[in-house]
């Protein structure tokens, strides 16, 4: 017999006992860790021993996935292969020339890709500043409230596992993977280039600084630190941690579309799964490819500096001395020299041979220079390729860990040489200020979207409109396009880790140690560029924009002292006349004796950033190819490591085709990649959602399965295919279904959403109709409501399509008006007079010429027929006139480009109210039926896919809320369990 109070505590822990073992009976991972215990977690190619830690299983196995891995081949050598078979356009673009005093446009010769991509890469930012900007600071305070919640201690692993690399090792692979190539190519150019260039500080107009020195330099190291801040980790940590958690701790693939398994269970195993995996490979490795091959121009540009010499292969130098060593590659040149186009730049400035038809060797020397250089990179890229490829056949634990402790180790001593050896206190104190500047200017720099300067009428001395795409949506897209590679990367080595300690490797440290390399670099960097402004090097100072300057400094000894002045003497170059890949290698040769040596460190410490940028991206590919596991075959990591030089070395192959632009082929690659970060935008939006969920069915705040619609708002009855159960399978593809019945009906609901909309409208209107009120019942109001919703969608559908019927108007919309023409008397026009005139009306984007421009035509005289933009005043012409008072003829603009949108716009207000009705409805079911979710998940499902929203809400009003509550208790209350003890 025990109290009452004892008999409540045993009930107490009685059902708590329950409670547990109902939850590790069935994890609300269980579905999807059966799959993979079950070899149906995707397709797969399997081949060769099984897969177990022995030599035969990682070098003589294969284990990928066909489809992802094939769509991710096809889709990067596709677009290679596009790129290099358009090459240069030899009359791709329309230029201006001078002609007798009037600009004639001439044909010119352009790389297409590149402009086309660059184009595509500025239209994101144009139109999509506001979701980049606003994307990051969410993000930032996510990442904020999950690591102070009760989330944040939380393991990415079993409770007792413990973390897989030391915390050095750990770092070290962190920071090499996400940032370490970047920092020695920007960490001394990008505050420069904030200096000296336009940025939204401190902009130049006609000569006149709006900014002192002083405070230029300190926004130019304000907007470095920004870019390489918070707001760049941030996407790489919301990746990693939500996929190590769902890895680790319950056992699903390290693939990006496991990510989305809190929000759409097991259909990520299908084709939109294996869709985001095969884009994920194909940004990764266009990242890595990239990056690659734009490095080795920096690495290239050391060895140079090294040997003193303009090139390493073959000759070191080309000129007439030594004509007699190269003669015989005359032929090859003149060859390399006709496949320029005839009006680059290069053509324009040098000829090949002279009147009397003899070689020039200037010019001949110049073309073998290049394409020595040309070889000498690709040499670089394969010898890296070469050495990432037996870093990563060696595995995690052995190459890629002890490459990045070494770049780590060497980047530091680097570091630590600079700050020792250059002006100490001043780094110090620009460290402290930096810091300060950051923290005050967090907030407002953090939402700043240029809004007045990308807009057509800014401030005349604002930034320059093309700041905020040259720049911070570069970076943030560039970072976003990344994030697929590193996030994977971090997970993979972060088992055993909290959450806490992740963000603090991830965020924290990097940032802490990216600023520190920043202040040394990009201090020393300013330094030496505002010394030189002071004392008078300049672009032509010896010809190589330096100067060796003994200057009195204030810190040194006062003259009083034995009459003799200290001085300080150093070599000063004028880095904003240097190139990019030049700065470092600058800053390092200042410290006399010490600068080669420091030279080669640096040398090094690229070239295996590099290498461990390559092996990691290849081991990142590898693994999302293979669905997911930790150490794939050597043969599939050699296939993508081979992948990325192999595609890096044919855009820079076709580099020596173009003497302009060599790196033009690799650029339109990056533009393409940075593009492909707008989609991922929205896809890292829903692993926020994703990873909040996920740890609330973890802590059991949530169960998985109940309180959810019946079917996911995806599925709309196609299945295109799945997999076949069986680890020992060759190849289990299986072929998928097509449910006609939903199939139809989600078309049908396309087009005639009015009928489910009233049978869902008039079921949830009784169920919350008030007893009296006869006339008035719930059938009218829903079909009052419903009527209301018709009204909006087919107004939007047909408003949007009368914007785009040809009405047979040109693209000039002019008006009839009566003004007047009389004496003006202070109060108004004299009635005596009365003139007609037309007043245009234009407003959207015409074409500036009325007629299509063609090679031949004169710029000038077709430029005094169109409307003169700085006239801001409407044009008045009298009824029957063809000029205005001005000379230019009504009308003198091109065909509209795109539709008026008179009627779009309000066809699209109607659509937004349709969706606002729909999110209401679903939101009163989901009430009505205690449904999990929330009002914006509710709004952004209407307004995408309001065919398959109306498809769930009809289904789950079939059944009344009652007997769906009750059904559910019943199913509680027989899901008991009794303990075999009173000690349980």
């Amino acid at each position: 017999r025990l109290p009452g109070a004892q008999v409540t505590l045993l009930c107490l822990r009685t059902a708590e006992c329950c409670f547990r073992s109902a939850v590790m009976a069935e994890d609300w991972c269980a579905a999807a860790t059966r799959r993979v215990e079950k070899g149906s977690d995707g397709v797969w190619i399997r081949f060769g021993p099984p897969v177990d830690d022995s030599l035969m299983s990682r070098f003589f196995s294969v284990r990928f996935n066909p489809i992802t891995s094939g769509a991710a081949t096809v889709m990067l050598f596709g677009f290679v292969i596009v790129l290099l078979a358009i090459g240069v356009d030899r009359e791709g673009c329309l230029t201006e020339s001078s002609e007798d005093g009037a600009e004639i446009f001439r044909h010119s010769a352009c790389y297409t890709p590149q402009i086309e991509f660059s184009f595509w890469m500025k239209w994101v930012a144009d139109c999509f500043t506001w979701l980049y900007i606003g994307s990051q600071d969410c993000w930032v305070v996510f990442l904020a409230v999950l690591y102070f919640s009760r989330f944040a201690d939380m393991k990415l692993g079993k409770d007792d596992d413990e973390p897989e690399f030391s915390d050095f090792a750990w770092f070290s692979m962190v920071f090499s993977c996400g940032v370490g190539v970047g920092l020695f190519f920007y960490g001394v150019a990008e505050p420069i280039w904030h200096y000296v260039d336009v940025n939204r500080y401190g902009h130049q107009w006609n000569g006149t600084e709006r900014l002192p020195d002083n405070e230029r330099a300190q926004a130019a190291m304000n907007l470095t630190w920004f870019h390489w801040g918070l707001h760049g980790w941030v996407v790489y940590a919301v990746v990693g941690v939500l996929l190590a958690f769902l890895h680790f701790r319950k056992g699903l693939p390290m693939t990006i579309k496991t990510c989305f398994y809190p929000l759409i269970g097991e259909r990520i195993y299908g084709f939109w799964g294996d869709f985001v995996d095969s884009v994920s490979i194909v940004a990764t490795t266009m990242g890595v490819c990239t990056s690659l091959g734009l490095g080795v121009f920096q690495i290239n540009a050391g060895i140079k500096k090294l040997t003193g010499y303009p090139n390493w292969i073959k000759l070191s130098y080309y000129n007439a001395e030594n004509f007699g060593e190269w003669s015989d590659r005359v032929d090859s040149l003149r060859d390399y020299y006709l496949d320029y186009p005839v009006d680059s730049a290069f053509r324009k400035a040098h000829n090949f041979t002279d009147e009397n038809g003899d070689l020039i060797i200037g010019t001949a020397s110049k073309i073998a220079s290049f394409v020595d250089t040309n070889d000498e990179q690709i040499l670089i890229i394969w010898l890296i390729t070469l050495v990432a490829t037996f870093s990563v056949a060696s595995g995690l634990q052995v190459g890629i860990q002890s490459l990045s402790m070494i770049c780590l180790y060497l980047g530091m001593f680097l570091m630590m040489v600079i700050l020792l050896m250059d002006d100490t206190w001043y780094i110090m104190n620009l460290y402290t200020q930096s810091l300060g500047y950051y923290l005050w200017d967090f907030l407002r720099i953090s939402f700043y979207s240029a809004a007045f300067a990308q807009s057509d009428h800014g401030a005349r001395e604002g930034e320059a409109s093309w700041y905020m795409s040259g720049w911070t949506i570069f970076y943030w897209g560039w970072w976003i396009a990344f994030a697929p590679f590193v996030g994977i990367f971090f997970a993979r080595i972060s088992k055993g880790r909290t959450i806490r300690q992740f963000l603090n490797g991830t965020m924290t440290l990097p940032i802490a140690y990216n600023f520190a390399w920043m202040a040394t670099f990009g201090g020393a960097g300013l330094k030496m560029e505002m010394a030189a402004d002071k004392f008078g090097v300049t672009c032509d100072t010896n010809g190589f924009a330096r100067a060796n300057v003994c200057r009195v400094v204030e810190r040194m000894r006062p003259s009083g002292y034995g009459g003799n002045p200290e001085v300080f003497c150093s070599t000063l170059t004028k880095l904003s006349c240097r190139g990019t890949t030049d700065m470092i290698f600058d800053v390092l040769y200042q410290y006399a004796d010490l600068g080669p040596f420091m030279g080669v460190i640096c040398l090094i410490s690229l070239i295996l950033y590099f290498i461990t940028s390559s092996d990691s991206g290849s081991l990142v590919d590898d693994i999302v190819s293979a669905n997911g596991i930790e150490e794939p075959p050597v043969v599939q990591r050699v296939y993508w490591a081979f992948t990325e030089g192999a595609a890096a070395t044919a855009l820079l192959y076709q580099g020596r085709l173009n003497y302009d632009a060599p790196d033009a082929g690799l650029r339109a690659l990056q533009s393409a990649s940075i593009c492909v970060g707008l989609p991922y935008t929205f896809l890292i939006c829903f692993m926020c959602v994703s990873l909040w969920r996920a740890l609330q069915y973890e802590r059991g705040e949530l169960k998985w399965g109940e309180s959810q619609f019946k079917h996911s708002i995806l599925d709309v009855g196609v299945t295109a295919y799945g997999a076949a159960e069986g680890t020992s399978r060759c190849f289990n593809l299986k072929l998928g279904s097509i449910d006609l019945s939903r199939l139809t009906t989600f078309f049908f609901y396309i087009a005639a959403p009015v009928l489910p909309f009233f049978s869902v409208t008039s079921k949830m209107k009784r169920l919350g109709a008030p007893k009296s009120s006869a006339i008035l019942g719930p059938v009218f109001w829903a079909a009052a409501t419903t009527a209301f919703a018709a009204a909006m969608f087919y107004l939007w559908f047909i408003l949007v399509l009368v914007d785009y019927v040809d009405t047979g108007v040109d693209g000039v919309n002019v008006y009839g008006n009566v003004i007047p023409g009389g004496i003006w008397t202070g109060r108004g026009w004299t009635p005596d007079e009365y003139t007609e005139y037309k007043v245009t009306q234009r407003f959207g984007l015409y074409k500036r010429y009325p007629a299509e421009v063609a090679a031949g035509d004169n710029k000038t005289a077709l430029d005094a027929f169109v409307v003169d933009q700085s006239n801001f005043f409407p044009e008045y012409l009298q009824a029957g006139s063809e000029y205005n008072e001005t000379g230019v003829a009504a009308g003198a603009v091109g065909e509209r480009l795109g539709a008026p949108m008179h009627y779009a716009v309000m066809g699209w207000y109607f659509y937004l109210t349709f969706a606002c009705l729909l999110m209401s409805l679903r939101n009163q079911v989901r009430a009505a039926y205690g449904l999990s979710g929330n009002i914006c998940e509710d709004f952004f499902a209407s307004l995408f896919l309001y065919p398959t929203v109306l498809m769930q809400l009809e289904e789950m009003v079939t059944e009344p809320p009652a007997q769906k509550t009750a059904a559910s208790k019943a199913v509680v209350v027989a899901a008991t369990c009794v303990p075999e003890s009173h000690d349980a």
